[in-house]
């Protein structure tokens, strides 16, 4: 009998805080639930891609003196991205440009979205500025390179993630990543759109693919390009099947959160009542894509997610939004040799 060929699926993962009027602590945002992952890889000799949100860590470092939760924090953060690095897993750059207007008063962080994006940065190409887009990814990738050189002294960084996946308009980042060597992309989640008004974004007929060369925009492939997109897996849901997870999530799983760690509330916006309405109505009878991922998700589902994936699709996580319920779906999955988790690295080097 044929033995059946593992799935590789490529586990990547945003380190970092919430959005929001609750950030959450560093403690159950990232250390412990990424230790989480750690032991599962170690368990399944797994790798992950980690992209590490370092404007997070920028601005601890600039706090640390006046404050000692800062440095607190900051120093649990090098603790953990060690133990990443020993275990042989990937670190990439993740930039969240909000953090540099960011302020801490009364123990918690006040954000405003101004800047949300790099693109809301000054475009004149001063590498000295970290205001600037290419003084920010200059800054941000020697800022890591730094901190992780002292565990590998060959690391760097030449895998991107957008923060809030805004990629476009790509023009706008190219000089300054192709400056920096960061060549390649993890930002696209095909046929995915939002529009909150803070992190708008629309992946609409954008090339379903596990990876493609572009050049001006990754909304086209273009062989002779110069960068590599490794886009985040979608997986489209009918409607019927969305009003299915939506019925089973609330009897079978309406206390799928109770044990996460994570105390902050994601970014929210205010909407008037009659919005409010049209948004729940559009909920119930909607058909969408889903990236691949354990977010907000249940036994069903990302078996359903995962069944529909290809070999070497990304699947993206936030730990901030882990639950001991994925954690053991991910493990039963290694268990029964359903899948294996590799990094990006791994990837392009089969």
């Amino acid at each position: 009998m044929k033995e059946k060929v593992i799935k590789k699926i490529i586990l990547t993962i945003d380190y970092e805080l919430h959005l929001g009027k609750e950030s959450g602590s560093v403690i159950e945002c990232m250390i412990t639930p990424t230790k989480k992952l750690m032991s599962l890889c170690d368990n399944f000799n797994c790798k992950m891609t980690v992209f590490w949100d370092i404007l997070h860590y920028y601005k601890l470092e600039q706090l640390e003196e006046e404050n000692p939760q800062m440095l607190e924090d900051k120093l649990q953060i090098e603790s953990q991205i060690k133990e990443l690095v020993e275990k042989g897993h990937d670190i990439q750059l993740h930039i969240h440009p909000h953090w540099l207007d960011a302020v801490y008063e009364n123990s918690k962080w006040v954000f405003t979205y101004n800047r949300f994006s790099l693109q809301k940065l000054f475009s004149c190409e001063d590498n000295n500025d970290i205001n600037s887009i290419h003084g920010c990814i200059k800054y941000s990738k020697e800022l890591m390179e730094k901190v992780i050189k002292k565990y590998n002294p060959s690391y760097k960084v030449n895998v991107f993630r957008a923060g809030g996946y805004l990629i476009e308009p790509f023009n706008e980042l190219s000089g300054a990543l192709k400056e920096n060597d960061i060549l390649i992309d993890s930002s696209v989640c095909p046929n995915l759109s939002n529009d909150n008004n803070v992190f708008s974004y629309n992946f609409n007929n954008y090339p379903d693919l596990i990876k493609y060369n572009f050049k001006e925009s990754p909304s086209k492939v273009n062989k002779e390009g110069g960068f590599l997109e490794i886009p985040v897996k979608t997986i489209y849901i009918n409607r019927y099947r969305n009003l299915f997870y939506l019925i089973l999530r609330r009897l079978k799983y309406k206390n799928l959160e109770i044990n996460r760690k994570g105390t902050g509330a994601g970014l929210t916006i205010e909407l008037k009542t009659n919005k409010r309405i049209k948004m729940v109505l559009n909920k119930l009878n909607r058909s969408y894509y889903n990236q691949l991922t354990t977010d907000s998700c249940f036994k069903e589902k990302y078996n359903f997610l995962l069944k529909k994936s290809n070999n070497y699709s990304v699947q993206i996580l936030h730990p901030k939004l882990l639950n001991d319920h994925m954690i053991s779906i991910m493990q039963m999955n290694l268990k029964n040799k359903k899948i294996k988790f590799i990094s990006i690295n791994d990837f392009l080097s089969e």
